[in-house]
């Protein structure tokens, strides 16, 4: 079975805001699923981002 990270959980390992996390998770970089009114970050889902879909360094909307 899949192991679902929590938030916090996540944040912590990508050492990020929350807000940052949550942006992520808006704009569908990272993959997540909402059990009953929590959201939760599949562990493979960031495993991807981390390895494959980060685009590390990239100028973020703010600074243009």
């Amino acid at each position: 079975m899949e192991q679902l990270l929590t938030m916090q959980e996540a944040k912590d390992l990508l050492r990020i805001s929350y807000r940052t996390l949550h942006r992520l998770i808006s704009n569908g970089s990272i993959p997540s699923v909402k059990v009953g009114r929590v959201i939760r970050i599949p562990q493979v889902a960031l495993r991807k981002f981390i390895f494959e879909d980060a685009s590390g360094g990239r100028v973020n909307d703010y600074q243009q």
